[in-house]
């Protein structure tokens, strides 16, 4: 996750959301970038995730959608797969969701994640509601 709405303390939250889930089983490396001129020391701007199998994605997909249901601030997560290619999720639009609502829309993410794996999660920018790839 990276974004001018999430701070590095977000990641960590969400990092340590992961672990005491037990749903998935890791890695969770939170990315340092490079300092930007006039900066001292680097900043974290990613939790990279390794999901390999189709039922830790399935559990990826659910442990985002949770975490973001529970956030009091509206925050988008962007997944960007190997391939490049990314998607975004929206506490906005899933905080509302009813339990069969929320089944689909975490086999929904899942499929999209399962099309390459593993995924690199970052944040997007505030206010963006399309989940869809």
């Amino acid at each position: 996750m990276a974004g001018p709405d999430l701070s590095a303390d977000d990641l960590r939250a969400l990092r340590r959301w992961m672990i005491d889930t037990g749903d998935l089983r890791g890695p969770f490396d939170l990315r340092q970038a490079d300092p930007r001129p006039g900066e001292l020391g680097s900043l974290t701007d990613a939790l990279v995730v390794a999901a390999g199998s189709g039922g830790a994605v399935t559990a990826l997909a659910g442990v985002l959608i949770s975490w973001l249901r529970h956030r009091t601030t509206d925050l988008t997560i962007k997944v960007t797969r190997p391939d490049g290619s990314s998607l975004e999720v929206s506490g906005s639009r899933v905080r509302g969701l009813d339990a069969p609502a929320l089944g689909a829309e975490i086999e929904r993410l899942a499929g999209q994640l399962a099309a390459a794996a593993p995924p690199a999660v970052e944040a997007g920018e505030k206010g963006t509601t399309d989940a869809r790839a």
